[in-house]
């Protein structure tokens, strides 16, 4: 409306320039446009993450592997005790972890795992999925780390919509 606004007083002032003053609105509001369509709305984000909480954990892993391959990333299960998979991009791995995505909480237990493991396999670094909160300590020690926490809205955004 701004735009329209500018591009009808310019119009009147100056024609030549009219369009130029209302581009930059035009612009602006496209982005934003397309912004909000690609995001995930409030109130789809707590019925994705109790979808999530709800799953098995094949159906969970399988939901996690097509997200991160729609991603670019070659996923590979692991069967260790500090991660479940690896992604692969670009020859950078990631450890993935996301054994305790049903918790209520997250503490700094398995995120300390998961450091240690990114450290002796020297992983570029680690992402942790949980649809629960994430606990003040946890969060502490993942800003001191080469850590990513997945969890609320960029959980949802990441698994997409879910089909039961």
């Amino acid at each position: 409306m701004v735009g329209a606004g500018l591009f009808g007083i310019a119009q009147l002032a100056f024609p030549p320039v009219a369009p130029f003053v209302a581009l930059p609105f035009l612009l602006i509001s496209a982005y934003v446009g397309y912004r909000q369509v690609r995001t995930v709305s409030p109130g789809q984000v707590e019925g994705r993450l109790q979808a999530l909480r709800d799953m098995t954990w094949d159906q969970f892993s399988a939901v996690v592997v097509v997200a991160y391959q729609r991603q670019g990333y070659t996923v590979e299960a692991v069967q260790k005790p500090a991660y479940d998979f690896t992604l692969t991009q670009n020859s950078r791995v990631t450890l993935l972890q996301c054994r305790r995505w049903k918790v209520n909480q997250l503490g700094a237990g398995p995120l300390e795992e998961l450091a240690k493991a990114v450290a002796i396999t020297a992983a570029y670094n680690g992402i942790c999925i949980t649809a629960g909160a994430v606990s003040p300590k946890a969060r502490e020690f993942v800003d001191q780390k080469p850590l990513t926490l997945v969890t609320g809205i960029a959980l949802a955004a990441l698994v997409g919509k879910i089909r039961k």
